[in-house]
Formats: structure tokens, sequence, C-alpha cells
């Protein structure tokens, strides 16, 4: 007669605990992989690099030099006169003072254009001789063009030595004792070269 064995309590528990393990096992991978897709890893993908074939380029130049003017001084009445020394200078009413400027304009660029100006600072025009004063720049014919302000549009066309002419002139309608006996200071008027940019 044979005899029937029973399954022992460790044989019966032996299945639910391999599954727990196998899904601990799987969770785990899961972690793993999800922090490697979301950056915690290094993956490396396929990438290439060539330099360009060119050559070196070069920066284009903007500057302006100022040789020795020269001043004269025209009355109402009277011719044109040099004047040799600015400070002894007594102007009136009417009065033209204009300095002849030599300039050396330098312009190098493919697509560099400039505006050439003579600009009044503060202090002459805030002055009581100076706001009693006009100041107008001229230039040669045919050199750049006029914008007004006086300011003139420059190309690279325009680059080397030309003259500048710049006129002072003490408004006639300057009335009563305006602006009698008082000073302003010349310096105050410059030349300006200024890549434009509209």
């Amino acid at each position: 007669m044979s005899q029937t064995t029973e399954p022992t309590l460790a044989t019966t528990d032996e299945r639910p605990v391999r599954r727990h393990r196998k899904a601990k096992a799987i969770l785990a991978i899961a972690a793993g992989t999800a922090l490697l897709l979301g950056g915690g890893g290094t993956y490396a993908y396929w990438s290439t690099e060539q330099a360009l074939t060119a050559t070196p380029i070069n920066s284009g130049n903007l500057d302006l030099g100022l040789g020795a003017g020269t001043w004269s001084l025209k009355g109402v009445l009277g011719a044109v006169t040099p004047v040799s020394n600015l400070a002894n200078v007594r102007i009136v009413p009417g009065d033209v003072l204009t300095l002849t400027q030599p300039l050396t304009v330098t312009l190098t660029g493919d697509t560099l254009v400039a505006d050439l100006q003579a600009k009044v600072g503060a202090t002459l025009s805030g002055s009581t001789l100076g706001q009693n004063l006009t100041v107008a720049l001229t230039m040669p014919t045919n050199y750049g063009t006029s914008t007004g302000n006086n300011t003139f549009r420059l190309t690279q066309a325009n680059s080397g030595t030309t003259t500048a002419t710049v006129t002072i002139t003490f408004k006639p309608a300057t009335a009563g004792q305006t602006a009698v006996a008082t000073s302003v200071n010349l310096n105050d008027i410059s030349f300006a070269l200024t890549q434009a940019s509209s």
C-alpha cells in the first residue's frame, strides 16, 4: 500500500517569495533605465566637425586728422584780413570769422559710411556771446553729401586730404549792449567723424 506525501509548508510558501524578488528586480531595472534616459547617465551620439575653408579677414579703419588751420576776419565794412592770434580779436555784430582747416579723412571698409560734423559744445552755445554766434561748416564742391546741421555724409571715396571751412558769424541783429565785453572759447568747436548707422 503506497503512502501519499503531503506538501510541506516550506514548499508552499516558496513560490510567492520568488515572485516578490522577481518583481523587485524588475522595478530596480526600470528605475535605472529611467535615470539613464533622464540624463543621469552618459549617452554618446554620432557627431562630426569640419573647419571652414577660408582665409583671415581684416578690419577697416576710420580716422580724422587736423592740419594747421588759418583764420581770417571780415567786418561789415572793409576787406578780409588774416588773423595771426585769435586772442587779439575783438569781434562785433556783423563780423565773420573764418577758419580754413585742412583735414585728413581715413575711411576704409567695404560698406563704411560716415558723417563728418562741426560740433558746437555746451560751453559755447550756453554763453551770452555764443548764443549770438552762428557756426557753419562748408566743404568743397562734390565732397560728400550735406545732410544739414553742419554734417556731411562721406564714403570711402572721400578718404584723403581736403579742406573744410568753418564760418563764425556774430549775428548782425544783436542789439543794445548784448554780449559786450564777454568772451567764448572757440576750442568748444570740434570736428567729429562718426560711422553712420541710419
